[in-house]
């Protein structure tokens, strides 16, 4: 059985407005070091997968950037859908894809904007994930969480399978912040980190079972991939899907359901606060990239492309400077920066976008 990491670039990354843009997304932007994030995402997983078996899913607005920065992204390795429609359609289109190619394929699904430095920790995490899934599992990887964070998911583990496996026993929505601090105190919860891992036709299986309108879809579909008709038929398979996560479509409603507590430090990067965690502060408690000044200005996140940001008696701030943009917002409303997007939309800003 062939692994194929499977890379989902499908995403916007409002929350990192003005730096991701439509065109420029966050995937495809340097935050935490000198690589975008999904060059980042690839550098992982090019250690144990071939690039020949990497496959990026991504929208065709990033088609160009893509195939720019990896020469080796071709049609069998780019897939592109023609627009986001969250991860069940995405998945279920490669998986269908691959069926074609490789049927005994087990799939690595990774998100391409996820933080994890310690590599060899999470490559280990990924031959454990993948031993369970020959065995028929659902795999999904959880994380230890260092915070009562209501921002993820969480799982909640069941009996062990193996070691540092055990069943799902069920997925838990976003909490508050009173059930994220039980969550964290029981110790029996874990982040769901979004990165799965199992066969091509089980996962198939689980959505013939769990979202059979979605299967029949794929099934017409498949009947068109190396035809004229395969483009048309993509199409009107993204226009009919439900726009659903594999979470809530499949793995909230499937049996064989397992999860990898995983060793490594994560972060998802979902938000401009996250630099605070993955970014050394200075003595003043500052993020700065780029070139700024800071004269009495604390705990705050500065980010400039070019020309220099002078801040003066200012806290708790996160200000960024993108082109001929420049965002100032509270740190405790980096959530709301996509209701700020949202208002350029209606007033057809789209030039800011």
């Amino acid at each position: 059985m062939s692994v194929y990491a499977v890379i989902l670039a499908g995403g916007k990354g409002e929350r990192f407005w003005p730096k991701s843009k439509r065109k420029r997304p966050k995937q495809l932007i340097r935050l935490i070091s000198d690589k975008t994030m999904i060059e980042e995402t690839f550098s992982r997983i090019s250690r144990f997968v071939p690039k020949e078996r990497v496959i990026i899913v991504a929208t065709t607005d990033i088609k160009d950037s893509i195939q720019n920065m990896f020469s080796w992204a071709t049609d069998d390795n780019l897939l592109l859908e023609p627009f986001p429609k969250n991860t069940a359609p995405a998945i279920g289109y490669v998986a269908t894809k691959l069926t074609v190619r490789d049927k005994d394929a087990i799939m690595l699904v990774l998100p391409s904007d996820h933080y994890i430095p310690e590599v060899d920790k999470f490559l280990n995490t990924v031959d454990l994930a993948i031993a369970i899934a020959k065995k028929g599992y659902l795999v999904t990887f959880g994380i230890v969480p260092a915070r009562p964070e209501t921002g993820y998911g969480y799982i909640e583990v069941g009996e062990l399978i193996d070691k540092s496996v055990y069943r799902v026993k069920n997925f838990k929505e976003k909490p508050n912040q009173k059930e994220a601090q039980r969550f964290l105190r029981e110790k029996r919860f874990l982040w769901n980190s979004g990165m799965f891992v199992w066969q091509v036709d089980r996962i198939l299986e689980e959505i013939k079972i769990h979202m059979p309108e979605l299967y029949d879809k794929l099934v017409r579909f498949k009947e068109t991939i190396g035809t004229e008709k395969e483009n048309e038929s993509l199409l009107n398979l993204y226009e009919e899907a439900p726009k659903t996560s594999i979470d809530y479509g499949v793995m909230e409603r499937a049996k064989n359901v397992a999860v990898v507590k995983a060793s490594f430090k994560w972060d998802d990067v979902g938000s401009w606060l996250a630099l605070e965690r993955v970014i050394k502060k200075d003595n003043a408690g500052n993020i700065g990239i780029g070139e700024y000044i800071a004269l009495d200005t604390k705990d705050s996140i500065i980010v400039s492309d070019n020309g220099i940001i002078a801040t003066l008696g200012v806290k708790d701030a996160v200000i960024i400077k993108d082109e001929n943009i420049v965002l100032v917002c509270d740190k405790r409303r980096t959530q709301d920066i996509r209701k700020l997007v949202q208002m350029l939309r209606e007033k057809k800003k789209n030039k800011y976008l």
